[in-house]
């Protein structure tokens, strides 16, 4: 849940047809299942990637718990990139060539709920009362995340998938709460924080320090754009963000990332100049033709694909 905390709930919308779609079984005429894996990247931003989590236990009983979340969203980051039902499709061969047909069957149900979830969670964020990163903002967006998940799973669902981001949270609001006491000296917040980690399990070390990680790059890359932005540049340089991503990620990990720059950076080009366009067609143009020249304009700048994507912008 910390993705969605620090993230600030920017939760990806999905249609509830989703949800429908999910439920689909597989057809019952298929004789050999393809592989899970695509040797061809699912989309470009996933290229040199392989799916997240592990999902069977034994011989193809479902796993319920974090890493069936992960596996749904690596394929859900391609959002964008990919039709939604291509997604939903993709996701149905990674459980149907894993699991056994019932187990199957289950982790669609788990699915169905999951979209549901993060689409109360997309409407939950457009409060303004979520919005910051003080204590007492997370503390309020923690709850109203906990309230919304109760929504669509059962308290055991809820326990096996949602655990382990829980006992994260908790920690990560007691380490704020320690921090911003300003009550305690230095001295004393580095004793208490010293001695929550020594709570945390080898594995939850793991993870909080690749959070840590995560999060320290995402402030450096920030910090390099304001500056170069206060400069009177159009922020940090491409070559200033491979060198820090790849300080922190390696060389390989910042030239994908420097390729999905450039792919956004030609994307909000284009949109731009699109909706300059259809602003000047919208004010110039009688009512009767404007829908006609919009699509024009559409057609002209546009896949088919991309399209879809525009409603976010118009």
């Amino acid at each position: 849940m910390l993705r969605w905390l620090f993230a600030g709930m920017a939760a990806t919308v999905f249609l509830v047809a989703a949800a429908a779609w999910s439920l689909k079984p597989a057809p019952a005429s298929h004789t050999a299942l393809p592989p899970a894996k695509p040797s061809i990247a699912f989309a470009p931003s996933l290229s040199g990637t392989e799916a997240d989590g592990e999902i069977a236990q034994g011989k193809g009983d479902l796993q319920l718990n974090q890493a069936l979340l992960m596996r749904f969203d690596y394929y859900l980051s391609a959002t964008g990139e990919r039709p939604l039902a291509d997604i939903m499709a993709q996701i149905g061969r990674d459980l149907d060539h894993e699991l056994k047909p019932e187990a199957a069957k289950e982790a669609r149900r788990i699915l169905a709920q999951y979209l549901q979830f993060k689409r109360a969670l997309g409407e939950l964020a457009k409060n303004p009362a979520m919005a910051g990163q003080n204590l007492e903002t997370i503390r309020l967006r923690l709850t109203a995340i906990q309230d919304t998940r109760s929504r669509f799973f059962s308290r055991q669902e809820i326990a096996a998938l949602f655990g382990e981001d829980d006992q994260q949270d908790n920690l990560l609001l007691e380490r704020l709460a320690i921090s911003q006491n300003a009550q305690l000296s230095t001295a004393q917040k580095v004793q208490k924080l010293a001695a929550l980690d020594a709570q945390l399990s080898p594995a939850a070390q793991q993870a909080r320090a690749e959070l840590v990680q995560h999060l320290t790059l995402a402030a450096r890359i920030d910090n390099a754009r304001q500056a170069g932005a206060s400069a009177g540049q159009a922020g940090a340089s491409a070559g200033q963000l491979h060198q820090i991503r790849s300080q922190s990620l390696g060389e390989e990990a910042a030239n994908r990332l420097a390729a999905l720059d450039k792919e956004e950076s030609q994307w909000q080009s284009k949109i731009e100049t699109y909706l300059a366009a259809r602003n000047n067609a919208i004010s110039t143009l009688p009512l009767a033709e404007q829908n006609t020249a919009v699509q024009k304009l559409r057609d002209q700048y546009f896949s088919v694909q991309e399209q879809k994507r525009l409603g976010a912008f118009e």
